[in-house]
């Protein structure tokens, strides 16, 4: 695999389909490889998460840095990181550590502790794949548990760690198999800006209806580069899910939820344009492998067809919801 054609820009992804055959160029950050069964290489920057795709050209998302990159490991935490840009992941599995609560505790003081001491302070962008995600009653929910551990590792660093201010996030469920708790993460040497929607009421100041505590992230965070990322993004309004049962609303809904952001980054100067295009990337998670098509559809007829986009299989972290969208934005 070619170095990238764009190293002196900063963070940047692409979908791409990998030949197994072909080591990863020496730029990549990570590779993340959706679904059992997609080729890619055998080097330790791949990292496969068991969500199957649905539709979508390249089932790979290839991140990349501007310079060559050194890997690492800290417990049970991999790294890579090129001087400017970090990557880290790591797996917990439920069993050994008493549940999704512990898990998540423990994931979230690992890595806050492991960037507070590093020179890639500001944690960028965090994603969370979560076993059987909508189980349990509520504040039994798993996804209630796991945001709830989450928030304890937060107030436990946050008196001294600078990493501190929320990144942008997704959280989803993978549907089946073996409990355990999957963490990836970008951070860099630089702050991110936040980006909230005036749509929505900002994630952590959800009210406690929705769990013992509220969600811990932004709505999206734009890095150096410029880079938009774009948290996971559905159908709400204000804290209240809209359009149950109705995939088609669902989308229409959350596209107007991902164009205020678009447009709000625009706004504050950060980003030149609020259009996606081709050095954007649209990943869709959809709940009910029957919507698939219908969601691509409406993507390709809202972005136009040259936006790349991937939409895989996995639960929403609201038993009613259908769909979540998350978006990478490169003018």
């Amino acid at each position: 695999m070619p170095p990238g054609p764009q190293r002196d820009r900063g963070l940047h992804a692409s979908f791409a389909a990998l030949d197994p055959r072909e080591p990863l160029a020496e730029d990549v950050l990570a590779a993340v490889v959706f679904g059992a069964d997609t080729p890619c290489p055998q080097d330790p920057r791949a990292l496969r998460i068991d969500l199957e795709p649905l539709a979508g050209d390249a089932h790979c998302e290839v991140w990349r840095g501007p310079g060559k990159v050194r890997l690492g490991t800290a417990g049970p935490i991999r790294h890579v990181e090129d001087g400017i840009c970090f990557a880290g992941w790591l797996s917990i599995d439920e069993s050994r550590v008493g549940g999704i609560l512990q898990a998540t505790e423990d994931a979230y003081m690992g890595l806050l502790r492991l960037q507070a001491d590093s020179p890639y302070r500001h944690v960028w962008r965090v994603w969370n794949f979560i076993t059987d995600i909508n189980e349990g009653q509520g504040d039994d929910e798993r996804y209630r548990q796991f945001c709830l551990g989450r928030a304890r590792a937060f107030a436990a660093i946050g008196g001294t760690a600078s990493v501190m201010g929320y990144p942008a996030a997704t959280a989803v469920g993978r549907q089946g198999g073996p409990r355990s708790l999957q963490v990836c993460w970008f951070a860099g040497r630089e702050p991110g800006t936040t980006i909230e929607n005036p749509r929505q009421v900002s994630a952590f100041h959800y009210p406690r209806s929705y769990g013992p505590a509220a969600p811990s992230f932004s709505r999206a965070m734009v890095v150096p580069g410029p880079l938009l990322l774009v948290s996971g993004t559905s159908s709400i309004v204000g804290h209240a899910s809209l359009h149950e049962g109705d995939i088609e609303a669902q989308l229409r809904e959350t596209l107007v939820n991902i164009d205020t952001l678009l447009h709000r980054a625009h706004a504050s100067g950060r980003m030149a344009s609020p259009a996606l295009g081709a050095d954007s990337l649209v990943k869709a998670y959809v709940r009910r492998r029957g919507d698939a098509a219908q969601v691509a559809a409406g993507l390709r007829d809202h972005y136009g067809p040259g936006v790349p986009t991937l939409i895989v299989a996995a639960d929403i972290c609201r038993p009613e919801l259908l769909l979540e969208i998350e978006v990478l934005h490169r003018v």
